[in-house]
């Protein structure tokens, strides 16, 4: 059963595009430094560019893997935070993404216009405690 299936009460999907294709979750995999968790290859392998409502308060939005690899090659994500891919973004001016930081491997945020791995505030374990266990919830809706 998918994590998208297993949604919380607190998320609703708002806006969902088709599922990356092969060959675009290669090329991220090739192009990511750190090993691209299997639960986020799962998602996007059933939908991408995920708009899911947080609590009626804020969206999280998950990129799929051409995405992925468009945005962490605009903002460079890998020279300020080595260790970490990002996945997508809350539409204002927060990264999502998975990084090795204080809490471990996991979620974090971190604000585009401070791209620095001290900054990054951690949410979850991973996006299934996020979206099934609502680890993190509010902290990611009180975040900037």
């Amino acid at each position: 059963m998918s994590i998208l299936s297993k949604l919380s009460r607190s998320f609703k999907i708002a806006v969902s595009d088709a599922k990356s294709r092969d060959t675009e979750i290669d090329e991220l995999i090739h192009y990511s430094k750190i090993d691209v968790p299997l639960e986020f290859i799962e998602i996007i392998k059933e939908k991408t560019e995920l708009e899911i409502m947080v609590k009626n308060k804020k969206y999280i939005r998950i990129w799929g893997a051409s995405g992925c690899i468009e945005m962490n090659s605009a903002y460079n994500i890998q020279k300020y935070i080595p260790d970490s891919l990002a996945i997508g973004d809350d539409e204002c001016s927060n990264a999502v993404l998975y990084a090795n930081g204080t809490n471990g491997f996991g979620v974090y945020m971190v604000s585009f216009d401070d791209l620095d791995a001290n900054e990054m505030v951690y949410i979850a374990d991973s996006l299934e405690s996020f979206f099934v266990k609502e680890e993190g919830i509010d902290i990611f809706n009180n975040v900037w």
